[in-house]
Protein backbone atom coordinates (compact mmCIF):
# COMPACT_ATOMS: atom_id res chain seq x y z
CA UNK A 1 0.00 0.00 0.00
CA UNK A 2 1.39 3.71 -0.92
CA UNK A 3 2.55 5.79 1.94
CA UNK A 4 1.09 9.02 1.52
CA UNK A 5 3.45 12.31 1.47
CA UNK A 6 1.22 14.39 3.49
CA UNK A 7 3.48 17.89 3.21
CA UNK A 8 2.71 17.52 -0.10
CA UNK A 9 -1.05 16.51 -0.54
CA UNK A 10 -4.07 18.63 -0.47
CA UNK A 11 -7.72 19.46 -1.13
CA UNK A 12 -8.57 22.20 -3.22
CA UNK A 13 -11.91 23.59 -3.50
CA UNK A 14 -13.73 25.63 -6.64
CA UNK A 15 -16.61 27.88 -6.14
CA UNK A 16 -19.61 27.71 -8.60
CA UNK A 17 -18.79 30.72 -9.98
CA UNK A 18 -16.30 33.85 -9.42
CA UNK A 19 -15.51 33.24 -5.27
CA UNK A 20 -12.71 31.83 -3.52
CA UNK A 21 -10.44 29.01 -4.31
CA UNK A 22 -8.84 27.29 -1.22
CA UNK A 23 -5.72 24.88 -0.92
CA UNK A 24 -5.31 23.28 2.22
CA UNK A 25 -2.76 20.84 3.45
CA UNK A 26 -4.36 17.30 4.16
CA UNK A 27 -3.33 16.42 7.96
CA UNK A 28 -4.33 12.70 8.05
CA UNK A 29 -6.44 9.98 6.35
CA UNK A 30 -8.42 6.76 7.57
CA UNK A 31 -9.79 4.35 5.90
CA UNK A 32 -12.70 1.99 6.94
CA UNK A 33 -12.87 -1.64 5.79
CA UNK A 34 -15.97 -3.93 5.83
CA UNK A 35 -13.94 -7.24 6.78
CA UNK A 36 -16.82 -9.60 5.54
CA UNK A 37 -17.68 -7.53 2.16
CA UNK A 38 -14.81 -5.63 1.54
CA UNK A 39 -15.99 -2.45 0.84
CA UNK A 40 -13.68 0.52 1.75
CA UNK A 41 -14.44 4.08 2.13
CA UNK A 42 -11.37 6.90 2.96
CA UNK A 43 -11.27 9.79 4.86
CA UNK A 44 -9.02 13.14 4.99
CA UNK A 45 -9.04 15.61 8.05
CA UNK A 46 -7.42 18.69 6.22
CA UNK A 47 -5.28 20.94 8.43
CA UNK A 48 -6.96 24.05 10.59
CA UNK A 49 -7.17 27.08 10.16
CA UNK A 50 -9.17 30.00 11.52
CA UNK A 51 -12.58 32.30 10.34
CA UNK A 52 -11.57 34.78 8.65
CA UNK A 53 -13.08 37.93 6.58
CA UNK A 54 -11.98 37.27 3.00
CA UNK A 55 -9.88 40.43 0.53
CA UNK A 56 -11.25 43.32 2.65
CA UNK A 57 -9.36 46.43 3.72
CA UNK A 58 -9.61 46.01 7.29
CA UNK A 59 -9.10 42.99 10.16
CA UNK A 60 -9.43 39.70 8.57
CA UNK A 61 -10.23 37.63 11.49
CA UNK A 62 -13.57 37.22 12.36
CA UNK A 63 -14.32 37.49 16.08
CA UNK A 64 -15.36 36.21 17.98
CA UNK A 65 -12.88 33.32 16.20
CA UNK A 66 -13.25 29.75 15.68
CA UNK A 67 -11.00 26.80 14.36
CA UNK A 68 -12.19 25.87 11.17
CA UNK A 69 -11.24 22.04 9.79
CA UNK A 70 -12.68 19.22 8.28
CA UNK A 71 -13.21 16.11 6.55
CA UNK A 72 -13.50 14.73 3.23
CA UNK A 73 -14.09 12.05 1.02
CA UNK A 74 -14.34 10.90 -2.42
CA UNK A 75 -17.92 12.94 -2.50
CA UNK A 76 -19.07 14.39 0.67
CA UNK A 77 -17.63 16.60 3.74
CA UNK A 78 -17.76 17.39 7.43
CA UNK A 79 -17.04 20.46 8.54
CA UNK A 80 -16.30 21.14 12.03
CA UNK A 81 -15.89 24.75 13.33
CA UNK A 82 -14.60 24.80 17.18
CA UNK A 83 -15.39 28.21 19.18
CA UNK A 84 -14.16 29.62 22.28
CA UNK A 85 -17.11 28.14 24.01
CA UNK A 86 -18.50 24.70 23.52
CA UNK A 87 -21.88 25.81 22.97
CA UNK A 88 -21.11 27.26 19.91
CA UNK A 89 -19.39 24.34 18.30
CA UNK A 90 -21.31 22.87 15.03
CA UNK A 91 -20.64 20.16 12.19
CA UNK A 92 -21.94 20.76 8.94
CA UNK A 93 -22.36 17.65 6.23
CA UNK A 94 -22.83 17.86 2.93
CA UNK A 95 -21.97 16.73 -0.48
CA UNK A 96 -19.59 18.45 -2.71
CA UNK A 97 -21.88 19.10 -6.02
CA UNK A 98 -24.48 21.31 -3.65
CA UNK A 99 -21.94 23.56 -2.61
CA UNK A 100 -18.96 23.34 -4.88
CA UNK A 101 -18.39 23.29 -8.76
CA UNK A 102 -15.30 21.10 -8.06
CA UNK A 103 -13.38 19.28 -4.79
CA UNK A 104 -9.56 17.75 -5.90
CA UNK A 105 -8.22 16.23 -3.42
CA UNK A 106 -4.22 16.05 -5.12
CA UNK A 107 -1.97 12.95 -3.08
CA UNK A 108 1.16 12.27 -3.33
CA UNK A 109 3.01 9.04 -2.45
CA UNK A 110 6.94 8.66 -1.36
CA UNK A 111 8.51 6.51 -4.19
CA UNK A 112 10.56 4.06 -1.74
CA UNK A 113 9.10 3.79 1.66
CA UNK A 114 10.34 1.79 3.94
CA UNK A 115 9.00 0.31 7.71
CA UNK A 116 10.44 0.85 10.21
CA UNK A 117 10.29 -2.67 12.39
CA UNK A 118 11.78 -1.52 15.61
CA UNK A 119 13.24 1.12 18.22
CA UNK A 120 16.64 1.62 16.56
CA UNK A 121 15.65 1.78 13.35
CA UNK A 122 13.12 4.42 13.96
CA UNK A 123 15.84 6.21 16.45
CA UNK A 124 18.26 6.29 13.54
CA UNK A 125 15.41 7.66 11.09
CA UNK A 126 14.48 10.57 13.11
CA UNK A 127 18.12 11.67 14.12
CA UNK A 128 18.41 11.90 10.22
CA UNK A 129 15.11 13.74 9.59
CA UNK A 130 13.48 11.75 7.55
CA UNK A 131 9.80 12.29 7.26
CA UNK A 132 7.79 9.55 9.25
CA UNK A 133 4.51 8.60 8.76
CA UNK A 134 2.22 6.46 10.95
CA UNK A 135 -0.26 3.89 10.20
CA UNK A 136 -2.56 2.88 13.14
CA UNK A 137 -4.91 -0.28 12.37
CA UNK A 138 -7.72 -0.72 14.99
CA UNK A 139 -10.22 -3.70 14.83
CA UNK A 140 -14.13 -3.33 15.62
CA UNK A 141 -15.40 -7.10 16.08
CA UNK A 142 -18.67 -6.11 16.92
CA UNK A 143 -19.12 -3.92 13.03
CA UNK A 144 -16.32 -6.43 11.38
CA UNK A 145 -14.40 -3.18 10.67
CA UNK A 146 -10.99 -2.49 10.61
CA UNK A 147 -10.19 1.20 10.39
CA UNK A 148 -6.71 2.29 9.03
CA UNK A 149 -5.47 5.65 10.55
CA UNK A 150 -2.42 7.35 8.54
CA UNK A 151 -0.97 10.36 9.90
CA UNK A 152 2.91 12.39 9.69
CA UNK A 153 4.68 11.88 12.78
CA UNK A 154 5.70 15.85 13.63
CA UNK A 155 6.54 15.05 17.02
CA UNK A 156 8.78 12.03 17.93
CA UNK A 157 10.84 11.33 20.58
CA UNK A 158 13.10 9.10 21.38
CA UNK A 159 16.39 7.86 23.79
CA UNK A 160 19.72 6.41 21.61
CA UNK A 161 21.00 4.34 24.89
CA UNK A 162 19.03 2.18 24.93
CA UNK A 163 16.94 3.27 21.90
CA UNK A 164 13.53 3.81 22.65
CA UNK A 165 10.93 6.12 21.03
CA UNK A 166 7.40 7.73 21.78
CA UNK A 167 5.32 9.48 19.31
CA UNK A 168 3.25 12.17 20.20
CA UNK A 169 1.73 13.59 17.40
CA UNK A 170 -1.78 15.09 15.99
CA UNK A 171 -4.36 16.19 14.71
CA UNK A 172 -5.61 12.44 13.06
CA UNK A 173 -9.42 11.10 13.13
CA UNK A 174 -10.27 8.13 14.94
CA UNK A 175 -13.96 6.41 14.38
CA UNK A 176 -15.97 6.23 17.00
CA UNK A 177 -17.30 2.22 16.67
CA UNK A 178 -20.12 2.71 18.87
CA UNK A 179 -21.80 5.66 17.00
CA UNK A 180 -25.01 4.65 14.81
CA UNK A 181 -24.40 8.63 12.55
CA UNK A 182 -26.41 8.77 9.43
CA UNK A 183 -23.66 9.89 7.65
CA UNK A 184 -20.62 7.38 7.47
CA UNK A 185 -18.05 10.89 7.66
CA UNK A 186 -20.15 11.83 10.74
CA UNK A 187 -18.90 9.22 13.00
CA UNK A 188 -14.85 10.58 13.44
CA UNK A 189 -13.65 12.23 16.24
CA UNK A 190 -10.49 14.72 16.05
CA UNK A 191 -7.42 13.38 18.13
CA UNK A 192 -3.97 13.33 19.28
CA UNK A 193 -1.99 10.15 19.41
CA UNK A 194 0.64 8.53 21.65
CA UNK A 195 2.75 5.21 22.24
CA UNK A 196 5.95 3.21 22.11
CA UNK A 197 4.82 -0.25 21.29
CA UNK A 198 3.33 -1.72 17.86
CA UNK A 199 0.93 -3.30 20.06
CA UNK A 200 -1.38 0.06 21.96
CA UNK A 201 -2.16 3.06 21.01
CA UNK A 202 -3.64 6.06 23.49
CA UNK A 203 -5.82 8.37 21.98
CA UNK A 204 -6.77 11.76 23.47
CA UNK A 205 -10.09 13.11 21.75
CA UNK A 206 -11.30 16.96 21.38
CA UNK A 207 -13.99 17.17 23.59
CA UNK A 208 -16.37 19.77 25.57
CA UNK A 209 -14.91 20.36 28.74
CA UNK A 210 -16.96 21.92 31.91
CA UNK A 211 -14.84 24.51 32.57
CA UNK A 212 -16.63 28.09 34.26
CA UNK A 213 -17.93 27.92 30.70
CA UNK A 214 -18.18 24.94 28.83
CA UNK A 215 -15.53 24.92 26.28
CA UNK A 216 -13.52 22.89 23.94
CA UNK A 217 -10.22 20.62 24.31
CA UNK A 218 -8.68 17.45 23.75
CA UNK A 219 -9.87 15.93 26.99
CA UNK A 220 -11.35 12.25 26.49
CA UNK A 221 -8.49 9.58 27.00
CA UNK A 222 -8.97 6.41 24.93
CA UNK A 223 -6.60 3.55 25.32
CA UNK A 224 -6.92 1.09 22.73
CA UNK A 225 -5.25 -2.09 21.86
CA UNK A 226 -3.78 -1.43 18.24
CA UNK A 227 -0.94 -2.48 15.52
CA UNK A 228 1.42 0.42 14.75
CA UNK A 229 3.12 0.96 11.97
CA UNK A 230 6.14 3.19 11.41
CA UNK A 231 7.47 4.04 7.72
CA UNK A 232 9.87 6.63 6.59
CA UNK A 233 10.01 8.09 3.15
CA UNK A 234 13.10 6.19 2.19
CA UNK A 235 15.95 4.37 3.13
CA UNK A 236 18.36 5.93 5.38
CA UNK A 237 21.70 5.85 5.66
CA UNK A 238 23.71 2.73 5.86
CA UNK A 239 20.98 0.52 3.84
CA UNK A 240 20.51 -0.39 -0.12
CA UNK A 241 17.29 0.69 -0.17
Amino acid sequence: MPVIDFANSYMTWFPKGPGNIARIQLDAACTLINEQSGATATFYLIAPCRAERMYLDEPLFQMPNYEFCGIWSADEFLIIRTHWVSARDNREYGVYHERWEKIRLDLRHFPQPRQLTDDAQIVQATLENLPLVARTILHDPASNTRALLEYPIKTMNLMQAPPRFQVDTGPLIVPDFAASPMHLIEQFEVAHVVYHNFDKAEFILRKPVALPEPTTDYSLVQVTPAQNEIWCATPFSGENG
